[in-house]
């Protein structure tokens, strides 16, 4: 049984279309309330674990969650102390841990500059060369990415009103770190990084004075930084990223409030568009990561506490990859449309679809439904040429996937 629906959102200052997506409960952290953790991925599992729990201690264990029996196992704990803020990344078949701070307190704690590699197979941790960033100082609440075989720290916290807007790359190859161009925009820590096809791209987090939404593409190619639409949430700090076959998603963090709303960002097209919010309530520093096509977001703090619990994002996409096997996708041909057009979709079989066609203020200005093939014909019925807006949920085996697009009438 499969029935096609459609929805629409709009934000107060101009309009917004929105692709709503699912999401699911998992199984919670098993090292219990968590945050300002880690997390990377090696082979299909997850590997989470650092940060600080309820009673405020830093934390150095590590986690490993296997999605195919939704479970977690405690494996080998970081060296060193625990640590909060710290970085983390995979490089092939190996995961790197490493920077962060050894209390709550900072002016207490201790800036960390070392960095582990951790190796599943065996279950164990090899020291490799520390980061040699702030004249050896460490760095806390840095970010950080992978792309190709190297991995990226960017920007972070060297103390009191002391921030970083560099980058810096670490090979494996030959066990080294290499200072590349610095983040335009000034120093930031707190900030939101993820890579796609071998860029990275970094977002948001806070100068001491704002929080920022300004978001970055940077190219390890050239060391060459470009700047991107920028992220259409709240400025925001300590927000999640991360990556879905082929798109970037950002969310939750704080803007002096906790939230819990998630965008999507398209770099073929340099654009955003507002996704389902995270179930439950708002939170930051949380941990996040990327298994099969599914996003993972969890743990963090938010208004009532520490959290330990976690969520599963099932992704659908915008259709503007028709040859795509996987996604469920529609094209539409003519578009621009002069009087008709026909709007055919791929990877789904709908029962019953109800068509619903937006203006540019967000009024309804088209209905239709009870198509029950692959393909249907819309009509402009003398609907005054301009950008719509048009919209298609999907219903399979229970289970909502949203999709939506423009419609161009000439």
């Amino acid at each position: 049984m499969k029935k096609l629906y459609f929805s629409i959102f709009f934000a107060l200052c101009f309009f917004q279309l929105t692709a709503q997506n699912t999401w699911s409960s998992i199984a919670p952290f098993g090292g219990g309330e968590r945050e300002r953790g880690v997390a990377f991925v090696i082979g299909g599992r997850a590997y989470v674990g650092t940060g600080i729990d309820s009673a405020n201690l830093c934390r150095s264990d590590i986690w490993e969650y296997d999605p195919g029996t939704n479970s977690w196992t405690q494996k080998a704990n970081l060296p060193g102390p625990g640590r909060r803020d710290a970085i983390a990344f995979t490089i092939g078949s190996r995961g790197y841990v490493g920077t962060g701070i050894n209390t709550i307190l900072a002016f207490t704690g201790t800036k960390r500059r070392d960095l582990y590699e951790y190796n599943p197979i065996t279950n164990t941790w090899t020291a490799k060369d520390n980061w040699p960033g702030n004249f050896n100082g460490g760095v806390y609440y840095a970010s950080a990415f992978s792309a190709g075989d190297k991995g990226y720290l960017v920007c972070g916290k060297y103390g009191p009103s002391y921030y970083s807007d560099e980058l810096w790359e670490y090979n494996p190859a030959v066990n080294d770190w290499a200072q590349k161009q610095s983040i335009p925009g000034g120093t930031r820590y707190g900030v939101t990084a993820f890579s796609i096809s071998g860029k990275g791209y970094v977002g948001c987090g806070s100068d001491e004075n704002y929080f920022l939404n300004n978001f970055y593409e940077y190219d390890p190619q050239t060391d060459e930084w470009t700047e991107k639409a920028s992220f259409p949430g709240s400025p925001r700090f300590n927000a999640v990223g991360l990556a879905i076959s082929g798109r970037g998603y950002i969310g939750m963090g704080t803007d002096g409030g906790y939230q819990k709303d998630f965008y999507e960002y398209n770099p073929a097209t340099d654009t955003w568009l507002q996704k389902a919010s995270l179930p439950g309530s708002e939170r930051r520093s949380c941990v996040a990561f990327t298994i099969g096509g599914y996003g993972y977001v969890g743990t963090g703090k938010g208004p009532d506490g520490v959290k330990r619990s976690m969520y599963k994002y099932k992704p659908y996409f915008l259709f503007d990859n028709p040859n795509d096997n996987q996604r469920i996708v529609a094209t539409v041909s003519p578009n621009p449309i002069q009087q008709q057009a026909n709007i055919t979709l791929k990877n789904i079989i709908p029962e019953k679809s109800t068509l619903n066609v937006f203006d540019m203020n967000g009024i309804s200005v088209y209905q239709d439904e009870n198509y029950a093939a692959t393909s249907f014909t819309f009509n402009r019925k003398g609907l005054a040429d301009g950008i719509y807006f048009y919209e298609i949920t999907v219903m399979e085996n229970n289970e909502k996937h949203y999709l939506s697009g423009k419609l161009y009438l000439q």
